[in-house]
């Protein structure tokens, strides 16, 4: 018997050990840290800035220089031939042409780090809010087991005076109905909190559950919708990607012009003639595009209507910002005022009559009706409180996500 309870003791040990380190608890500051660090989208946008820089070097790629032989007046084999010339030759653009086309791979890599600012503004936006939803079911949750604590210490009131003949059997079923509710409301809270702990474990890429650290809370902040909106048009990164795609289609219509100047062609050679092999020569060349209304027009014209499309979206994403920023900001501001209303007046008022009537109720001065009324506004009030509170952080969250940055 002795190995056999040694094994069950282990392997009970073993489990309820796995059950605590499956869930750490966490700040937000630690859950975002970890989530930028682990998301795959983040870490292959990263890698795009790479693959960019890495285009970037061949902005330079001048074509490989052409050894070459040239034999003249050939009489029966080379050894013969009249003339001969030992040489290289090298094509290269235009030389404005290598520095056009750097310019444009050079935006493309500002516009893959924009990118990458997207990714990591949206990410910290889900994880914000993932983690304010936590938060708010911690805090139902707390308050549905205080509830059920009260409704239990209720119904074994109720059953007492049933027992003593001082009030009907309905008083004891209504309490029961009052506890089983709560019951009910616990186990769908728990259910809620566990998708959420899910969601997380999503966006952070880990494979354990994190209790979020510290309580939901409200701090009072000023904001300015005018500011918001110009920082937004400022900061937020889509806008960036737009405004240096405008920037490349730019340098690339320059690019497209600048391929209309000629091609420019260097040979250098040693020439042998009749017997004399001590002649030098050197050839320049130019390439002229006499038919350029084809491909270097086209590419013009393809550059400019890239870059009037970036334009006209640009201007439509300011007016969405905008539009957005001013409907977040009305929320915002109607969060707050409940938030306050409930602080100075609602929360205070309610504890005082959860007080009193809980005292009247087990003194026999009120009824079970008057009792779960009180229990239920009780609930009601401390509930709407939480998730003003909610609504309220949840509004700062989206003005963040807008503005690219942090409000507090």
């Amino acid at each position: 018997m002795g190995p056999i309870k040694l094994i069950l003791i282990t392997t009970i040990l073993m489990f309820f050990g796995k059950e605590v380190i499956s869930q750490t608890k966490m700040s937000l500051d630690d859950v975002i840290k970890i989530s930028l660090k682990n998301n795959q989208s983040i870490k292959s946008s990263r890698l795009s800035i790479e693959k960019e820089k890495a285009i970037n070097l061949k902005s330079f790629n001048i074509p490989k220089p052409e050894l070459f032989v040239e034999y003249e007046g050939v009489q029966g084999s080379l050894s013969n031939a009249e003339s001969r010339k030992i040489g290289f030759l090298q094509q290269i653009e235009f030389p404005t042409n290598y520095f056009l086309r750097s310019d444009v791979q050079g935006s493309q890599i500002r516009v893959a780090e924009e990118e990458l600012n997207v990714s990591i503004n949206k990410l910290k936006d889900e994880v914000k809010l993932t983690f304010n939803q936590l938060l708010l079911l911690s805090e139902l949750l707390r308050s549905s087991e205080s509830n059920l604590n009260i409704y239990e210490a209720f119904l074994l009131t109720a059953q007492k005076k049933y027992e003593a003949g001082e009030t009907s059997n309905l008083e004891v079923l209504g309490a029961k109905v009052g506890k089983i509710k709560f019951e009910n409301e616990i186990k769908n809270l728990s259910s809620e909190i566990k998708s959420a702990q899910s969601e997380m474990k999503y966006l952070m890429n880990v494979d354990y559950e994190i209790l979020p650290a510290g309580e939901l809370s409200y701090k009072d902040v000023s904001l300015s919708k005018s500011s918001m909106i110009n920082t937004a048009i400022n900061n937020n990164p889509e806008i960036k990607v737009l405004q240096f795609e405008k920037e490349k289609f730019s340098n690339k219509k320059s690019l497209s012009k600048g391929e209309l100047l000629p091609d420019i062609t260097f040979k250098y050679f040693r020439q042998k003639i009749g017997g004399q092999n001590d002649y030098w020569g050197m050839e320049v060349g130019l390439g002229v595009p006499l038919w350029f209304w084809w491909d270097q027009s086209g590419n013009i014209k393809e550059s400019d209507y890239e870059l009037q499309i970036a334009s006209s979206e640009e201007i439509s994403l300011k007016r969405s910002l905008e539009s957005q920023i001013e409907a977040t900001y009305g929320e915002f501001e109607n969060n707050q005022r409940q938030v306050k209303f409930f602080q100075d007046e609602a929360i205070k008022e309610t504890d005082e009559i959860l007080r009193q009537s809980k005292i009247s109720y087990e003194e026999g001065e009120i009824g079970y009706v008057e009792y779960l009324q009180s229990l239920n506004l009780a609930y009601d009030t401390q509930t709407q409180y939480l998730n003003a509170i909610y609504n309220y952080n949840k509004s700062i969250i989206k003005l963040e996500k807008l503005t690219a940055g942090d409000l507090k």
